[in-house]
């Protein structure tokens, strides 16, 4: 009996010792369970270095570099008479291939030069720029050059443009060429390895590299929502590309913040895509309008409308897509097409990414009420037309390159861009003297100025008008190769000058 008791004891005994321990063990799991932890990230690939010589190898034939030359009219200039100032004046100086006098009594013009990048797209010559690469400067029309990695320069075309998303497609005539794929803008992640290629400051096929930092930048274009970068990017880098690591597209570089240091913005190329086909077309861009004023839902709108998410209608322009579609003032948007939104921006990014025309499904919150709307987009140039005309505003200035002329006449002026008349006798000048460059022409494109002394053409002197005028008529409109000179014959050089 004793001995049944010690046994029952004993087992009691260790039964409360192993139920002792498991408390002790589960209370220790319990707070290694609830003990708080830093983040970490278990980061691969750190013993190789990003391939961004591999992107700028491969993907450097496909950036080219853009010349804008625009010619602006009425703005008067002093130009070089003979016996004036020394010859290079002629090539750099105030009167030199920047400023010329239009021939015969023309218009006064001023001929500017701006540059910027592109990207090719397509092995026929298709180029992605800036619109304000391209654009005219001071309202005249313009020229535009691209110069390939190969040194091959070629005269362009504007095929479309949208000034809002400051988007420009252009076109070459070449075939054949190496161009670059476009990715996708939408996946990107901050902090993403980029790489820029651009020419900043004339300075061609310059490389930088640096990471996403931040998606969704508002500017002041209204429309776009920016990629944020610090890769390097300087004036001249308009319109280059923006790469993924993968050599792909990814956004368009477009401006930078001078008063910081490697902050620079691009359009994403998703935005871009949506927009191709009307650029192709040239026609204009069609982007969507629903033509409400959104504001932020902050704690005031919060607590007012008993809503947590969405965006507040703060206006609703009578007649409009919202309008018709039954919006009021002070709904609450929480979805587009059933992707909830949360600020304004998300907003005008998602209706001007949409074609006019297009149905728009709006998740609304009216009065504690879930309610669903759909409007028809309307057309945001054409109301902005509108709003102009009526505002008696002039309409958006849309530069045509002018003809280039016939090139089989012989016609000085119109065949080659210049006039001359006999040198002064009196100062024993011989040859003809440069009296007038049209700024559109080769001449001037080659640094022909008023005031030049023209003494031979080809290898024959010529000392008389008459002299030049049996030389000219025997090149056949071709290529004319004249030796010129300071008029106080200081300064020599051979000039080609190719018909228009």
């Amino acid at each position: 009996m004793r001995r049944q008791v010690k046994q029952v004891l004993g087992l009691s005994a260790f039964a409360a010792g192993c139920m002792a321990l498991g408390m002790g063990l589960s209370h220790g799991w319990k707070v290694a369970a609830q003990e708080e932890k830093p983040v970490v990230v278990d980061a691969k690939g750190l013993d190789r270095l990003p391939p961004i010589a591999d992107v700028a190898e491969k993907l450097n034939p496909t950036v080219v570099a853009i010349t804008n030359t625009s010619f602006v009219k009425n703005r008067r200039f002093e130009h070089p008479q003979v016996g004036g100032q020394d010859f290079f004046d002629f090539f750099f100086g105030p009167g030199g291939p920047q400023q010329r006098r239009t021939p015969r009594g023309g218009e006064d013009e001023q001929r500017a030069a701006s540059s910027g990048s592109g990207v090719i797209i397509s092995p026929s010559g298709e180029i992605l720029t800036n619109y304000h690469v391209i654009a005219s400067m001071g309202g005249g029309d313009n020229t535009l050059e691209v110069k390939t990695s190969d040194l091959k320069t070629y005269k362009a075309t504007v095929l479309g443009k949208d000034k809002e998303l400051d988007i420009a497609l252009i076109k070459i005539d070449a075939a054949h060429l190496p161009y670059a794929k476009l990715g996708d803008s939408d996946s990107v992640r901050i902090g993403e390895w980029v790489v820029a290629i651009g020419n900043p400051f004339g300075l061609e096929h310059t490389v930088t590299q640096g990471i996403i930092s931040a998606k969704g930048r508002k500017l002041d274009t209204g429309v776009s929502s920016f990629l944020q970068t610090d890769a390097a990017i300087n004036r001249g880098n308009s319109g280059g590309p923006l790469l993924n690591l993968q050599g792909e597209v990814v956004g368009i570089n477009s401006a930078i913040n001078p008063a910081g240091q490697n902050i620079g913005f691009a359009v994403p190329i998703s935005q871009v895509n949506r927009i191709l086909k009307d650029l192709r077309s040239g026609k204009p861009v069609s982007r969507g309008y629903l033509g409400i004023s959104p504001a932020d839902l902050d704690q005031a709108y919060q607590d007012a409308l008993g809503a947590k998410e969405g965006v507040v209608v703060s206006t609703v322009e009578k007649g409009e897509a919202a309008d018709k579609a039954g919006l009021q003032r002070l709904d609450v948007i929480t979805a587009l097409d059933g992707q909830p939104v949360r600020s304004p921006d998300e907003v005008v990014a998602v209706v001007s990414s949409r074609r006019a025309g297009e149905a728009l499904k709006l998740t609304i919150l009216r009065d504690g009420k879930t309610l669903t709307l759909t409007a028809t987009l309307g057309d945001r140039k054409a109301i902005e037309e509108k709003r102009r005309r009526e505002a008696g505003e002039e309409p958006e200035d849309e530069p045509v390159q002018k003809p280039q002329g016939d090139l089989k006449s012989l016609n000085l002026e119109k065949s080659y861009g210049f006039t001359v008349e006999p040198a002064d006798l009196k100062n024993r000048l011989k040859g003809v003297v440069v009296t007038a460059v049209d700024p559109r022409s080769p001449a001037a494109d080659r640094g022909m100025a008023p005031g030049m002394i023209i003494t031979a053409v080809g290898r024959v002197a010529v000392n008389t008008l008459a002299e030049f005028n049996v030389a000219v008529k025997k090149a056949e409109g071709r290529t004319l190769l004249l030796f010129v000179q300071s008029p106080n014959g200081n300064q020599k050089v051979t000039l080609a000058i190719p018909p228009r």
